[in-house]
């Protein structure tokens, strides 16, 4: 949970850690490939599109700001083992995550390189997570988020919104070189997240996205 909260506190800076980003009619990404069916991007237009992406940056702002406060309020006078503690048992629901928004149906924070298995990335979160690596790889900006389009089971299609989030040097403390963490830091983070893949960053590196899912209408109760 500390990767996601830092990761959160990061992201209020983004625009100030990748100031190549360009506006917000950048291109759209590409499609899904054609072997992944049900999961496609789009570039809003009509106004329930626009409506959609609307809904999905407020829930990612509502969240960035309760989750900023947690993580001041935990690395606040103590050390960083003891801040990873505290943080991990802060779980992020991943259902109904914000009572005021009947229309977010789920959070997940996720990224190439997971800290915890739950964080994993599914079919659809791979292809938002692909596209901004191409397009670090480049040398690109990514854009200030993405929309995508999913379709369910049984038919009806929901959304996702996504935002690329950056770190700053306070999520070095654990996102960063191993060699330079105090040993009781890295037996915690052992402990923890055995199968730990988020470390080795620098600051100002691009570490994943947040995403939330929109539903088209207010789900039924």
């Amino acid at each position: 949970m500390l990767g996601f909260a830092c990761l959160m506190l990061a992201g209020v800076a983004l625009p100030a850690l990748l100031r190549a980003q360009g506006p917000d009619t950048s291109a759209p990404p590409p499609p899904a490939p054609a072997d992944t069916p049900g999961a496609k991007f789009i570039n809003p237009t009509t106004p329930q599109e626009l409506e959609i992406q609307g809904l999905g940056e407020r829930a990612i702002d509502k969240l960035t700001i309760s989750l900023v406060n947690e993580v001041k309020s935990a690395l606040g006078g103590c050390e960083p083992e003891d801040a990873v503690d505290m943080c991990h048992l802060k779980a992020l629901s991943s259902t109904n995550p914000i009572r005021s928004m009947p229309r977010i149906t789920g959070v997940k924070f996720t990224s190439l390189k997971i800290r915890q298995s739950d964080n994993a990335p599914d079919v659809a979160d791979k292809l938002a997570l692909d596209y901004i690596d191409r397009l670090m790889q480049a040398g690109d900006a990514p854009p200030k988020v993405l929309v995508q389009k999913v379709e369910t089971p049984d038919g009806s299609p929901t959304y996702r919104v996504y935002k690329p989030l950056g770190l700053t040097s306070n999520c070095l403390k654990c996102h960063g070189d191993p060699a330079d963490q105090s040993p009781k830091l890295r037996a915690r983070l052992k402990a923890i997240y055995p199968d730990d893949a988020a470390t080795g960053y620098r600051a100002h590196d691009w570490r994943g996205v947040v995403r939330v899912t929109v539903a088209e209408d207010v789900p039924s109760q």
